[in-house]
């Protein structure tokens, strides 16, 4: 009687620390992403265009992915990346909307040495507005 009561603690104790460990890992799973909503107005296409290039590389490194690029530049060879203005009064010359897993991963991209020198083509041939949101899906 004694060894069966053992071995059903022992079975509830590592029944526990499943059930935990599941919890942990869908914690991490369902953690809102960070959205960076861009708005950019370029000035230099040669310039930003080279910005382009040598930013998307730098982007996936730090876990970043594109969602939305839109504005029909003249690098921009599908007509279908217009932007279309909706209500109001905003109209975008270029659309920007990125992904990130975690404010820390969109952190550590915007503090990198690579972004860093790469930024300024971006600063020197366009003017930017930009937010950061994060995803809430509580309905």
């Amino acid at each position: 009687m004694k060894s069966k009561i053992t071995n059903l603690i022992a079975i509830l104790f590592l029944f526990t620390i499943s059930i935990q460990a599941q919890t942990e890992d869908s914690k991490e799973t369902l953690s809102p992403k960070i959205f960076v909503v861009l708005d950019i107005t370029v000035n230099d296409t040669i310039m930003y265009e080279q910005y382009r290039i040598k930013v998307e590389p730098i982007i996936k490194k730090y876990g970043g992915k594109y969602l939305v690029r839109s504005g029909g530049m003249a690098f921009d060879k599908d007509p279908d990346k217009k932007v279309i203005p909706g209500e109001g009064n905003w109209n975008p010359n270029r659309l920007i909307i990125l992904e990130w897993n975690s404010m820390e991963e969109l952190q550590k991209f915007i503090n990198s040495a690579e972004y860093q020198k790469v930024a300024e083509l971006r600063k020197n041939s366009a003017s930017t507005k930009s937010v950061i949101v994060k995803e809430n899906l509580t309905d």
